[in-house]
């Protein structure tokens, strides 16, 4: 009998082992792309349009507000891109929303879904910098070729 209490007691105990040592929830899992997006806050560096009388050249469309843009990506999907400036930046140029966020399966598009639709042409991506061309427009009529930068 003292037998049966001491493996029934064992048996019990490794249950509780076994269910501490569960592994958690740690997210869902991430292709490299979508690991480089998520590891970090990104910082808005630059925001262009080719120049009108060349278009060859690039022309900044950002103020200096702008540079406390922030862009966040979530692990389930996600996004916010923010104006952290004081007064409030020029929401035209700079593209602030939040909604969700999905890399293509050839890691070459970041679609961002939020009021508006942006579908992001990945130049580079890696850990430490996006740049990517998007279509925009501040009229029905005109749609500006973007290139922007974060660090």
């Amino acid at each position: 009998m003292k037998s049966k209490k001491s493996i029934l007691s064992l048996a019990i105990v490794c249950a509780f082992v076994f269910a501490a040592c569960k592994k958690t929830d740690n997210g869902p899992s991430l292709t490299p792309a979508q690991k480089a997006l998520t590891g970090r806050v990104w910082q808005l560096q630059t925001l262009t349009v080719p120049f009108t009388s060349d278009p060859t050249k690039d022309s900044s469309i950002i103020q200096s507000c702008a540079d406390s843009a922030l862009l966040a990506f979530d692990y389930y999907g996600q996004f916010q891109f923010a104006d952290r400036s004081k007064n409030g930046c020029d929401s035209s140029a700079v593209p602030y929303d939040k909604g969700i966020w999905a890399i293509s399966s050839d890691n070459d598009s970041l679609l961002l879904k939020g009021t508006r639709t942006f579908a992001w042409k990945l130049e580079k991506l890696n850990d430490t910098l996006i740049v990517a061309t998007f279509k925009d427009s501040v009229s029905p009529t005109e749609h500006w070729l973007k290139k922007i930068t974060l660090k």
